[in-house]
């Protein structure tokens, strides 16, 4: 029998292959259009952090509002271990070192389908809608290195 610790780690393997599968059945049933559920998503965690992590956006500009959710991603969550965010004219890059999930986030994009349901992604669409920002977002990943960078094209 596993340890409880073991047990733990299973269920996370678990988890992941399930949410990994769920994403791919969406996907493969509606494509494209599956991207529209990720602001929806976003918002469920979005309203999570605010409430029990603190977060306040009301007024920041999207990349500062980024980097704290980006801080956030990594302190609380784990999503790796360190986030960096860069704006540039009508994008904002947020880069996670050390990130989990990369692997799989790498295997969606070849493909061919946008990793809609990636937490950060999620949240962060949802974090700029709140800001009153239209974004596209997609996933760059860098598996040798395990960056992944979360892209938002402001529209």
């Amino acid at each position: 029998m596993a340890t409880e610790e073991a047990k733990k780690n299973n269920q996370m393997q678990l988890m992941r292959l399930m949410l990994t599968g769920y994403t791919l059945g969406i996907w493969e049933l509606v494509a494209e259009s599956a991207n529209t559920l990720s602001p929806i998503i976003g918002k469920q965690v979005l309203g999570m952090v605010e409430k029990q992590l603190g977060l306040e956006i009301a007024g920041e500009k999207p990349e500062d509002a980024l980097t704290e959710l980006g801080r956030i991603f990594v302190d609380e969550f784990g999503l790796g271990t360190e986030a960096k965010v860069v704006r540039t004219d009508k994008t904002i890059k947020a880069s996670f070192k050390n990130a989990s999930g990369v692997k799989e986030m790498a295997m969606m994009a070849q493909t061919g389908m946008t990793p809609f349901g990636n937490p950060f992604l999620c949240t962060g669409l949802a974090c700029l809608n709140r800001l009153g920002l239209k974004a596209r977002a997609d996933i760059e990943t860098d598996v040798p290195n395990n960056v992944l960078t979360v892209v938002f094209d402001l529209l």
